[in-house]
């Protein structure tokens, strides 16, 4: 039984095919990259490539997976793991939704974005596959059926990398991080040449990052969010009335994060902020 044999070749979206799920199969190569499979017609290669799409909640609540809508964004939820999808966005993320956990999967595309048609939203297949923990065999197809075999044990693969030390870290990562006064690590684990996290032993985590994206891992729909300039840097808090949980900036090439489990006060959110580098 092959990886998965997508369908009809269909709609055409940033520059890959977004298949939907039809008739008369097709061939994919199993070693495609997850940016989309490799599409063979009658055993020869050809240059396109491709992503099935799937309706999201249909399949997802199928699977035993919670879909919520929050503003433009649909959270997929396992209960262990979720990932957070936008319309018209190639970008996801996987990340715990245990709250004494704190894990994340480096941000990866799909080849296709999200799209919706008449109120359905379709998503790359492959998502799910990442959101079962990427298992050998999870997805399989043949003979136009496409089989899902879940593993009710199943969680993220935990992407970092322990460290003993912040330097073993820092080796590993290509760059420096400090670390404010008082922050004793608990925890320091590295996505080698992307990322240094740092769990405290107060329950802050702290992170920086190659890039500008947002690190921080919390997706929550805060209803107190506010950008505001410190030192310089624009830096947005999130949180609820006069407490803040997550802090988020860019500078100079890095992007950083800290989250606060039991949450802070703006003038201490801001005083952190200052001392990490």
């Amino acid at each position: 039984m092959k990886k998965l044999v997508p369908t009809l070749l269909s709609l055409a979206l940033a520059g890959s095919l977004c298949l939907p799920v039809l008739a008369a199969p097709v061939t994919v190569d199993e070693t495609a990259s997850p940016s989309g499979y490799a599409i063979q017609v009658n055993g020869t290669d050809t240059e396109i490539r491709g992503s099935v799409m799937v309706p999201l909640r249909a399949l997802a609540e199928e699977l035993g997976f919670t879909v919520t809508w929050s503003g433009e964004q649909i959270r997929v939820d396992t209960g262990k793991v979720h990932t957070d999808v936008t319309l018209g966005v190639d970008r996801y993320v996987i990340t715990t939704s245990l709250e004494d956990m704190v894990s994340m999967s480096a941000p990866f595309s799909l080849g296709c974005p999200p799209y919706a048609v008449d109120g359905t939203t379709y998503v790359p297949l492959a998502l799910f596959d990442a959101l079962l923990g990427n298992q050998e065999d999870a997805i399989t197809g043949d003979s136009g059926t496409i089989s899902i075999q879940t593993d009710p044990s199943t969680q993220i693969p935990n992407p970092f990398v322990e460290c003993g030390t912040l330097a073993e870290a820092q080796d590993q990562a290509g760059f420096s991080l400090n670390l404010p006064d008082g922050c004793t690590p608990e925890h320091i684990s590295v996505l080698p040449d992307q990322m240094i996290q740092v769990l405290c032993e107060d329950n802050l985590t702290i992170r920086k990052a190659v890039g500008q994206e947002d690190i921080s891992g919390d997706y929550t729909a805060y209803p107190q969010v506010d950008t505001l300039s410190s030192h310089g840097t624009e830096v947005t808090l999130k949180g609820d009335g006069d407490t803040v949980k997550v802090a988020v900036w860019t500078t100079e090439g890095y992007t950083y994060a800290i989250q606060s489990a039991a949450g802070l006060s703006r003038d201490a959110m801001l005083t952190l902020v200052a001392s990490v580098a």
